[in-house]
């Protein structure tokens, strides 16, 4: 049985009401199938969108099937969706709940996106345990991820500090930027060793997180990112958090990267010294 089929029959007694489409705000479910169809992800996102009111009993196995879509745009929007039908919804978190600890990758992924677009805020100890899977490889571990920065919740803290740890740093860069946009963050302290990773995307992020929380722990290590990194997006981004930190301190290091060979660095430079207090 393949897992579609597990997730329909998670909704089969709700289905079976007569397969009649009612009207909503709109839509059909003849016009979603053509849109899937066409395999357009703009045009399935507009047919959801446009069906969002409807009251489609034929509708849930075609929606259903994108859950487990391989693009992530589409994965979405059947999850918004569902969001919005709650008597189909809760015998899907159920299964996606227990995709997170019980199934491979691509289910564990498609579970971790499914519940966070759903705003799914039961499901953030699953979540937790989930990150901390060894078997799991970096597409389900960046969904969990992303789940918790969608949830938006500083109970989602650990599942970010333990992807703030990942091997892969595609994982590492959106925990770091995950931690500046959770509501009610007040500090970036496990974000500041993230200054010396080997990947300069994340060194990058972390110098913006730092910053626009005032992190001022971070500040002697942004002085010499600002001055020494090999990458110009770092040392912009370095001397920007400098500016937001405001401290007198900083001079020295911004005066140098003030000459700067990156026109855009020197510029960032000029107005962090500014700043300063």
């Amino acid at each position: 049985m393949t897992h579609t089929r597990i997730l329909l029959s998670a909704v089969a007694v709700l289905a079976l009401a007569p397969s009649v489409s009612h009207a909503g705000k709109g839509g059909s479910a003849a016009a979603i199938r053509a849109a899937v169809e066409s395999t357009s992800v703009d045009a399935i996102i507009a047919e959801l969108e446009r069906a969002e009111g409807l009251i489609c009993s034929e509708c849930v196995p075609v929606v259903a099937a994108l859950t487990t879509d391989a693009r992530y745009p589409v994965r979405e929007v059947a999850a918004w969706w569902f969001g919005r039908r709650q008597a189909y919804l809760e015998p899907m978190v159920a299964q996606f709940t227990t995709d997170l600890a019980t199934r491979d990758t691509i289910a564990v992924r498609n579970a971790a996106d499914f519940l966070g677009a759903t705003r799914t805020l039961g499901a953030l100890p699953q979540l937790r345990a989930a990150i901390r899977r060894t078997d799991l490889g970096a597409e389900a571990r960046l969904a969990i991820v992303r789940a918790a920065a969608t949830l938006n919740q500083t109970a989602g803290n650990d599942v970010l500090v333990a992807g703030m740890a990942d091997r892969d740093a595609g994982v590492r860069a959106a925990a770091v930027a995950a931690w500046r946009d959770m509501l009610g963050q007040t500090h970036a302290l496990p974000v500041v060793p993230l200054l010396a990773d080997a990947d300069a995307s994340v060194r990058a992020q972390a110098c913006g997180v730092i910053g626009g929380l005032l992190e001022q722990t971070g500040r002697t290590a942004l002085e010499g990112l600002v001055v020494n990194d090999g990458d110009p997006v770092v040392r912009r981004n370095a001397a920007w958090a400098l500016g937001q930190l405001g401290n007198v301190a900083s001079r020295g290091a911004l005066t140098l990267a003030a000459g700067d060979p990156s026109g855009i660095v020197r510029g960032i430079a000029r107005a962090a010294l500014a700043q300063l207090k």
